[in-house]
């Protein structure tokens, strides 16, 4: 697994490890690898840079895995941003696509016979300003350097599909939260100035969100394991709902019994859409998988997690 150390790849590990499965993790040397620690007795670590090709065909050949989980992606704001330089166009090239080609490149070429699957992370932001609700068929329409990175990763995997000796599968998803997510994000973020009495600055508060809780993307990562389809196929995963970024903030406020107000905060900028809304039927028709946490229960849960984290009753 890339990307193993991070929220959702952190969500992930727990699960394939409680369940039995023998997990290898490739992390960035000196990455953050705090959401993990506990489980360092239970997997092993291979310190690599995606971008080091000659590494990575050496940590595949000793791990010889039978399945592989990309996860790791830059989603940070600077690739989100068009300064004057376009730095963050030409960071998205290499931090994402280079990093991605360089993993697919290493499986095909790598000896590992016993590689079946490689399931790979997009995200719902490749759709960009296209109809909605967004289907895996319609053409992507990326409004940022991060969506059109995402996008490129995923065109350069289906390209490579039928000339791979194992099967590889994008997985779309919308909006993630859930316990253990950084702050960066707005649920997050949210919550912790709810618990902490400070007031919130909302950015783009009319515009219209899916989000979706964490452990029903981890039931899909698990089902694609168990459930191989036609190899080079996307599936979405969502809710199928989308929300007013408005109503969801002032919900979380109301949930947490908080006395903070939300202020203006910062416009939206270029790289955002006023719309991510996904059409989830796919996976419903091909893995019988749908959503089970709404999005009242899901912030419940992070909102409680967070109160225990902080020792708060």
């Amino acid at each position: 697994m890339t990307g193993g150390a991070g929220f959702i790849g952190s969500h992930l590990l727990r699960r394939l490890v409680a369940a039995g499965f023998e997990v290898h993790v490739v992390h960035r040397p000196g990455s953050d690898l705090h959401r993990i620690a506990d489980l360092s007795g239970s997997l092993r670590l291979w310190p690599c840079d995606l971008l080091d090709l000659d590494r990575l065909r050496t940590v595949l050949e000793s791990a010889r895995p039978q399945a592989i989980y990309h996860l790791a992606g830059d989603a940070s704001l600077s690739l989100r941003h068009f300064d004057s330089a376009l730095s963050g166009v030409t960071e998205s090239i290499e931090r994402n696509i280079r990093a991605s080609v360089n993993l697919f490149v290493a499986a095909a070429t790598a000896h590992l016979p016993d590689l079946a699957l490689l399931i790979r992370l997009g995200s719902s932001e490749e759709y960009g300003r296209g109809p909605l609700p967004y289907e895996e068929t319609q053409r992507e329409l990326p409004v940022s350097p991060y969506s059109a990175s995402q996008v490129a990763v995923s065109h350069y995997l289906q390209m490579l599909a039928p000339r791979l000796d194992f099967r590889v599968l994008t997985i779309r998803a919308a909006t993630i939260y859930g316990p253990g997510q950084s702050t960066q994000f707005l649920i997050a973020s949210l919550i912790e100035h709810c618990l902490e009495g400070r007031d919130f600055p909302l950015g783009s508060s009319t515009h219209f969100r899916e989000f979706a809780y964490i452990s029903d993307l981890i039931d899909a990562l698990v089902i694609a394991l168990q459930k191989p389809v036609q190899t080079g196929e996307i599936i979405n995963i969502g809710t199928g709902h989308e929300h007013v970024i408005g109503d969801v903030a002032a919900l979380i406020i109301r949930l947490s019994g908080a006395q903070i107000k939300l202020v203006p905060g910062t416009p939206a900028r270029a790289g955002q859409v006023e719309h991510l809304w996904l059409a989830t039927d796919k996976a419903q028709r091909l893995w019988g998988w749908k959503s089970k946490v709404n999005l009242e229960t899901g912030l419940q849960r992070m909102i409680q997690w967070c109160r225990e984290r902080r020792g708060i009753e």
